[in-house]
């Protein structure tokens, strides 16, 4: 019901908008706004105190139109070059403005780091290490070169690795365009069954 009532109201409301459009612009004076009480007191006080306030204010004042030609503004400020002599010594603007590098982890490192942590490079550093050779960079190994907790180190190894770019092959990704129709996808097949078929 509420959109039929507001498609009908909407509709009375543009019937014949450019005829009354017309009818109030055409008017010679427009129709003033209601004035308040309040603004109809404060006029008859001013009228009471004033009684020609009217024609001042309809009559143009010939002395307060000679002193506004009188009136001139002119510019005395300079332009102010980049000049050295000119700078502030104590606060000295940039001669380098090209843009400023990210960081390479997304935030600065810090150059002092705390007994018992690391940034997040010694850490990536260090996964990598004990990814790549568990025997040589042991858990003990790394807590100690570290120093940190051996538990901590524990803890990280087993919880967290080092992101890893998988390249696939091409060849099986050929495979894979090509069955994309199917449900089935492309997967190397293990050598027993390659026996299992063959026996």
């Amino acid at each position: 019901m509420g959109q039929v009532g507001s498609m009908i109201s909407r509709r009375a409301n543009r019937w014949n908008a450019e005829n009354r459009a017309h009818k109030i612009i055409g008017k010679d004076k427009p129709t003033p706004a209601p004035k308040y009480s309040s603004n109809l007191r404060e006029i008859q006080e001013a009228l009471k105190i004033t009684p020609d306030l009217v024609e001042k204010l309809s009559k143009k004042d010939a002395g307060l139109d000679d002193r506004l030609k009188q009136v001139y503004v002119t510019s005395e400020t300079t332009i102010v070059q980049n000049d050295p002599e000119t700078q502030n010594i104590d606060r000295p603007l940039p001669s380098d403005t090209k843009r400023v590098e990210d960081f390479e982890f997304g935030h600065k490192e810090p150059k002092n780091v705390r007994h018992g942590r690391v940034t997040l490079r010694q850490a990536s550093q260090f996964l990598g290490d004990y990814q790549r050779d568990q025997t040589e960079w042991t858990v003990e190994k790394i807590a100690q070169h570290y120093n940190l907790p051996v538990n901590t180190v524990d803890a990280i190894v087993t919880h967290f690795r080092p992101f890893q770019i998988y390249i696939p092959d091409p060849k099986r990704q050929d495979k894979v365009l090509q069955q994309s129709g199917t449900a089935q996808k492309a997967l190397p097949k293990s050598p027993s069954e390659d026996e299992a078929k063959k026996s």
